[in-house]
C-alpha cells in the first residue's frame, strides 16, 4: 500500500532512504466506501490524503444548496482542502468518496513535524503547493473565459479519464454546465 506513495515521493524529490521511511511511518490507511464525507465544511481540516485506489470529490455548497465542485482527486494524487490545512480555519468545502477509494494519511501535526525535520519534506511541500497554485489558477481561468464547449474540450484533452470514469452529472458540475449541456457537446464532439 506505501510503494506507490514512495514512487510518488521519489519521483519529485530526492530523499534518503531512512528519511523516506520517516515519512512513510507518519501515513495511515484509510479505506472509503462510495458516497463517504471525510471532510466537513465547518471543521477544520486536520489530515491530508493520497490516493492509492479511488477517487475523491471536492466540492462546495451553494446558498441554494446545488453543488459545485472545485477537484478530482484519483490515484496517486494528494487531496486536502489547503486554505484549512494550511491556516487550521474551519472547511467551506466537503470531500466525499465518489467510488470505493483507499488512501494514505498524513495528520496535519505529522506533516508540519517533518517540515521541521526532513530537508526533503519541505521542498515535496514546495512543488506540491507549486502545483496546486498553478491548477487552481488555470482552473479559474478556463472557467471565466471560455465557453462550455472550450472547457469540454481542455478536459477531454488534459484529463480524459474524468469523462472515462466519473457520471455524466459530475463531469458536468465541475465543467459548470446542466447535464443536458453536457449531453448535447458530447453529441457534437
Amino acid at each position: 500500500m506505501y510503494t506507490q506513495l514512495a514512487k510518488y515521493i521519489t519521483d519529485r524529490v530526492a530523499i534518503d532512504e531512512a528519511q523516506l521511511q520517516v515519512v512513510l511511518a507518519c501515513f495511515k490507511p484509510l479505506t472509503l466506501k462510495k458516497n463517504e464525507v471525510i471532510n466537513n465544511a465547518g471543521t477544520p481540516a486536520r489530515r491530508m490524503y493520497f490516493v492509492n485506489k479511488g477517487c475523491l470529490r471536492v466540492y462546495f455548497l451553494k446558498v441554494d444548496g446545488g453543488e459545485v465542485t472545485r477537484r478530482f482527486a484519483f490515484e496517486n494524487t494528494f487531496s486536502t482542502s489547503l486554505v484549512s490545512f494550511i491556516t487550521g480555519e474551519p472547511l467551506t468545502e466537503f470531500t466525499t468518496a465518489i467510488e470505493t477509494t483507499e488512501l494514505l494519511y498524513i495528520t496535519r501535526d505529522d506533516f508540519y513535524r517533518l517540515l521541521d525535520i526532513i530537508p526533503a519534506w519541505e521542498k515535496f511541500y514546495r512543488n506540491f503547493l507549486e502545483f496546486a497554485y498553478v491548477n487552481n489558477t488555470r482552473r479559474l481561468q478556463i472557467l471565466a473565459t471560455q465557453d462550455a464547449t472550450e472547457r469540454y474540450k481542455y478536459l477531454l484533452k488534459e484529463n480524459p479519464h474524468y469523462v472515462q470514469r466519473l457520471s455524466n452529472k459530475l463531469v458536468a458540475n465541475y465543467l459548470n454546465i446542466s447535464p443536458e449541456a453536457l449531453s448535447r457537446l458530447k453529441s457534437k464532439i
